[in-house]
């Protein structure tokens, strides 16, 4: 899947449905080049230039339960 694959895609909190956001950036090991972590940016749709930057939250990628066709679940915030 291409990074900007994942970042249309709605990410979801597994325990309570809540909507977290969409995944805007991504931490990268230096030394593997695996990714370790996605940036979300909290309750709002991708951001724009217009719009104002919001409250960006780490989500581990071994925190992620299902990547499907139109969101990522995640289990853990």
């Amino acid at each position: 899947m291409k990074f900007s694959d994942a970042q249309q895609k709605e990410v979801i909190e597994a325990k309570s449905g809540q909507l977290l956001g969409y995944i805007v950036d991504a931490e990268i090991d230096k030394d593997t080049g695996y990714i370790i972590s996605f940036l979300v940016e909290e309750n709002g749709a991708y951001p724009t230039f217009f719009n104002k930057k919001r409250d960006t939250k780490k989500i581990a990628v071994q925190n992620i339960a299902i990547i499907g066709k139109d969101v990522i679940i995640v289990s853990k915030t």
